[in-house]
């Protein structure tokens, strides 16, 4: 059994679509569907079930992945293992920003500054699919083959237009804003979430959606509705005609996520000490 087979084959059940495997490695699709074959002929089994435009596992296929894939992982960190030995901090860091992108990206420069040979891959859809090294997030992340560790605890407070009679309130409950049009994040989202969740007993007028934050900053500011903000991560973020009100002890927290059994190499865990260091460098809004 060749490694090269391990990989297509992991590839291949991945993508389920042999073309696009091909694509990924650089070869013809014949390269693929052979290599295949081979693993196929010495285990003894057919591995996939073959459809028009796709490929999926069989039964033996997804017991055959499991194993194959930890195999893999097992590879790649050895390899990440001897080529710390050397002691230098290089290599990529992968990570997934759906929360605080303001605080991440502040860490990302000032490591970037201090490790200039460590290179990173972000992304901010929840849809992308891959492996990440940590996974920036907040804390009703679902998935269970993650751990998660605290990384910072802000409020929630109530952004709104400067001339809304709610601005010369000290304090607003959430029931009294059943008659605003609310400004939030897309389906999914972090703010999303949270703009439904606190709105209980009411279907919350959700006016405009938007996947980015400065967006929604600009629409509150113009008037256009309401909005929740985590009062850390978007601290300086807001013009003037915005105000912040309190709508009681509502607290988001910001986790980093990280698959179970992972290895963790040495420049996450220094990019994670960065984070933290980002985290007491931002300062809680001034309520007005």
């Amino acid at each position: 059994m060749e490694l090269l087979q391990l990989r297509y084959f992991c590839d291949a059940a991945e993508l389920e679509n042999f073309s696009r495997t091909a694509e990924k490695h650089g070869v013809p699709v014949s390269n693929i569907s052979q290599t295949i074959k081979r693993l196929e002929r010495e285990l003894g089994c057919e591995l996939f079930i073959h459809a028009a435009n796709r490929i999926m596992l069989n039964e033996q296929g997804r017991l055959f992945f499991d194993s194959a894939k930890k195999a893999l992982g097992s590879l790649e960190e050895g390899r990440i293992v001897l080529a710390e030995s050397k002691n230098s901090v290089a290599g990529e860091i992968k990570i997934l920003v759906l929360t605080n992108r303001r605080v991440v990206t502040r860490a990302i420069e000032d490591f970037k500054q201090k490790y200039p040979e460590v290179t990173f891959v972000i992304k901010h859809n929840t849809g992308t699919s891959g492996e990440f090294d940590l996974i920036i997030c907040d804390e009703y992340f679902p998935d269970a083959d993650f751990d998660t560790t605290v990384l910072l605890t802000e409020d929630i407070l109530l952004a709104v237009h400067k001339d809304n009679p709610l601005a010369r309130r000290d304090t607003i409950a959430v029931g009294e804003l059943k008659n605003e049009r609310f400004i939030t994040m897309p389906d999914g989202s972090s703010m999303y979430t949270i703009t439904n969740r606190l709105c209980e007993g009411f279907v919350p007028n959700i006016a405009i959606q938007s996947d980015d934050p400065y967006y929604i900053r600009k629409y509150v500011a113009m008037g256009l509705g309401v909005a929740f903000f985590p009062e850390m991560s978007w601290h300086g973020q807001f013009s003037d005609d915005v105000v912040f009100k309190s709508i009681g002890t509502v607290r988001r927290s910001t986790v980093i996520a990280r698959k179970k059994g992972k290895y963790l190499t040495r420049r996450a865990k220094l990019f994670i000490e960065m984070l933290k260091t980002a985290v007491e460098e931002t300062k809680p809004l001034q309520m007005k």
